[in-house]
């Protein structure tokens, strides 16, 4: 349970969400409304209590331990098929990227009186990043 959560893209974009709204919340708090000051513990606390809880996983399950790397665990590359999807699906992701990238400069120097706006459009991209490499991998599996 604890390896699938992690492995999730879902659980990213929880991730990347989070992190958004209290960055945006803490850091911009005179330009939104209270509601969305956000104490970053209320983020930080679960990640810490998932992260103790690790050796107790890998305790348990000692042939699928989760092990700390620098590859993003939701890609799976146990095979040549699971490598295929994923190289199907982070060149979607590159693709999202040249497209976006662009067009975020683009926003952000034109709304230049929205402080907050680049880390908006860091939360869509990131989010829509791991939506789709999720649809991707769903499609085929």
């Amino acid at each position: 349970m604890l390896k699938r959560t992690f492995q999730s893209p879902l659980f990213n974009i929880v991730l990347v969400l989070g992190l958004g709204i209290i960055m945006i919340g803490n850091h911009y708090s005179e330009y939104v409304p209270a509601w969305l000051t956000i104490d970053p513990m209320v983020l930080g606390i679960p990640i810490l209590i998932m992260i103790a809880v690790i050796p107790l996983y890998n305790k348990r399950n000692p042939e699928n331990p989760i092990k700390p790397r620098i590859i993003p665990m939701e890609m799976r590359e146990e095979d040549e098929g699971l490598q295929w999807l994923t190289f199907k699906a982070t060149r979607k992701v590159y693709i999202f990227f040249a497209l976006s990238i662009p067009v975020a400069i683009a926003l952000t120097a034109y709304f230049n009186h929205i402080p907050y706006l680049p880390i908006i459009l860091f939360i869509f991209m990131g989010v829509v990043q791991y939506l789709i490499y999720w649809f991707q991998m769903k499609r085929y599996s």
